[in-house]
């Protein structure tokens, strides 16, 4: 060993293919790690959109998200992954079909190019939900994840594709290309494009839009919890989803730009929230108060437009990009309520906005050659080529997605019927509610169903009257007892004017069937409307009967649409020769606070009685 130095060690072939065996293996660890956040990030594009959307629909929003991936696993698997990254020519790859002859050393990229693909499809999904057929759903996502977005990759990922290559103008300025890190326009421009031009052909909401004056309804979602961690997981998404697009963990520099695309990536996101929050606080702009939604989607629109340029900007550009990210997301927010496209999650927003604003700025704010960094020629020409391959992704998105949803909706199989639209997607279609009467667990209907297995007797729920035996207990309807208690709190006008002095404690009247009329959701019901509240309450009588009670005729008047018809009843639970009866009736005080009144008896009483307490409100 005397005559070997240091050198001469490290040049053996052995340690060379060790190296280069770390190295490989480093890399697929990367894409495979990376890959499981990303798959991660779509529990939270589902939780952002099931809180979004009303209770009757969310066993139908998740159902979509969990196919998505299985569905892109399928189309990609077979074809998408060849389009995309197989050898061909500009336009399109044709190899690796089935990813057979794949080298077993790029499986880990194929798997995470699948997560990217299935990122794409997803943000299509909250845009055109509570209306959407489910098939045509389906057989949509078939063709973003195995045909629209593999070319777009193919285009600007791969070494040969015609918009990465550019053009060469020789000279000092050399080639100049369509650059994009991670994906503002490849992943989210796609994405939202093919949602806006579904959701545009598909057409609002039930009552989302005022027939006569145009006026946009706010229909609330159902779930602010469920929404805001779902934005949290999105966050943690979004900085994996930028730093992963290195591509690379083994060669010098990596670190360096893996660090700095994730700390581009978390300003960007904060003076986004910031600017969109503040923005909304300005009446003219928005309510005035500090709103948990606008926050997150502010975030997410930031970290949407930093994907483009986050390893190529200085900290400062992406605080600019931040603030201006936040402006855009209003904006995009009034267009699209303008021309009256109805987009429950504000996909296109944060999606369409924030990818078409990053890759702007990357013409403007890369370090190297944008044109505020470097105000020269090259500068100019790269900023047209930004914009150019913006167009073409766009055009190619909107055209491909236009075809497929006007087939669709010409073969009326785009859209759900309209009353299984005011009833809600989840019982029609998927007998499977996302909140079940027995999920609240506050011990009344778990005695039910206690009594129905040795007593079969007529019960009704939700929205039907149905005869139920002790073989089977279905669910037939959303109990949406926490949203009608909202309502009865927010209706302070109605409340005002019962009198419980005027109540007649003793009736004999028999329980009065629900109609069947519409929506088991109750709309934004928003002053200044008139509200009518009459009620009754039911009481046992002493030979076992019950009475019926029925808050009835609460009709909120919307310019000309219609009128909303809120029906809450509750009745008592009596078993054996004990009855427990809590019911609660609210009062508004003059100052707008709520109190409460509680009238509870326990009487003992002969027979076996029962009857469900339900909420339903109905449109007429």
């Amino acid at each position: 060993m005397e005559g070997l130095n240091n050198t001469t060690i490290y040049n053996t072939p052995v340690l060379k293919r060790a190296v280069s065996v770390l190295e490989s293996n480093l890399d697929q660890f990367l894409f495979i790690i990376m890959g499981l956040c990303l798959l991660f990030m779509q529990s939270g594009f589902a939780l952002l959109e099931a809180g979004s959307v009303r209770s009757k629909n969310v066993t139908n929003i998740l159902i979509k998200n969990v196919c998505d991936s299985f569905i892109c696993g399928v189309s990609y698997w077979l074809f998408g992954f060849a389009f995309a990254y197989g050898e061909g020519n500009q336009f399109i790859g044709y190899t690796y079909f089935a990813i057979d002859g794949l080298p077993a050393d790029r499986y880990g990229y194929f798997f995470f190019q699948f997560t990217f693909t299935a990122t794409a499809a997803t943000i299509v999904s909250g845009a055109m939900a509570e209306r959407c057929e489910f098939m045509a759903y389906f057989s949509f996502s078939l063709i973003m994840t195995g045909f629209i977005y593999p070319l777009v990759t193919h285009w600007t990922w791969w070494h040969n594709g015609f918009l990465v290559q550019g053009t060469d103008y020789g000279g000092d300025i050399g080639r100049v290309g369509y650059r994009d890190f991670s994906g503002s326009g490849v992943v989210h421009t796609v994405g939202g494009t093919a949602a806006f031009v579904g959701a545009a052909i598909l057409g609002p909401r039930i009552g989302r839009f005022d027939p006569v004056t145009g006026a946009a309804v706010f229909i609330r979602g159902h779930s602010i919890p469920l929404s805001t961690l779902g934005g949290f997981i999105l966050f943690f998404g979004f900085l994996t989803f930028n730093g992963a697009s290195q591509m690379s963990l083994s060669k010098a520099g990596d670190g360096e730009a893996i660090s700095l695309a994730i700390v581009n990536t978390m300003i960007t996101a904060t003076f986004a929230s910031f600017t969109a929050t503040f923005v909304y606080r300005i009446p003219r702009f928005g309510s005035g108060a500090w709103c948990i939604t606008v926050a997150s989607n502010g975030a997410i629109t930031g970290m949407v437009a930093s994907c483009a340029g986050c390893n190529i900007l200085y900290p400062w550009g992406s605080c600019v990009l931040g603030i201006t990210a936040g402006i855009t997301y209003h904006v995009w927010c009034w267009v699209v309520r303008t021309v009256r496209v109805d987009d429950p999650t504000d996909a296109v927003a944060m999606n369409l906005g924030g990818g078409t604003l990053g890759v702007i700025a990357v013409g403007l704010l890369d370090r190297e050659k944008g044109v505020i960094c470097k105000w020269n020629r090259h500068s100019g020409l790269f900023l047209g080529w930004q914009l150019a391959g913006m167009v073409v992704i766009m055009c190619w998105t909107a055209f491909w997605s236009a075809i497929s949803f006007g087939i669709m909706r010409w073969m009326k199989i785009l859209r759900v019927p309209e009353d299984i639209e005011l009833k809600g997607l989840d019982i029609p279609r998927h007998k499977e509610p996302g909140y079940p009467v027995e999920s609240y667990g506050h011990g009344h209907v778990e005695k039910i169903i206690q009594i129905l297995e040795s007593t079969p007797m007529e019960i009704f729920q939700g929205y039907a009257n149905m005869a139920m035996t002790s073989e089977e207990l279905n669910d037939k309807g959303p109990y949406e007892h926490p949203e009608i208690a909202a309502e009865r709190r927010r209706s302070s006008i109605a409340m005002r004017d019962i009198h419980m002095d005027a109540v007649p404690r003793r009736s004999s009247v028999s329980i009065h069937q629900l109609h069947e009329k519409g929506s088991h959701e109750h709309p934004e019901w928003r002053p200044p409307f008139s509200h009518q509240l009459n009620h009754t309450i039911t009481e046992v009588e002493e030979n076992g009967s019950i009475d019926s009670s029925e808050f009835a005729n609460t009709r909120t008047k919307r310019g000309s649409k219609g009128y909303e018809n809120a029906v809450f009843q509750e009745h008592q639970t009596i078993k054996g020769n004990i009855v427990h009866n809590s019911h609660a009736l609210y009062t508004i005080g003059e100052n707008g606070s709520q109190e409460s009144q509680q009238d509870k008896e326990t009487n003992k009483h002969t027979g076996s009685v029962t009857a469900i307490s339900s909420a339903t409100i109905t449109r007429f």
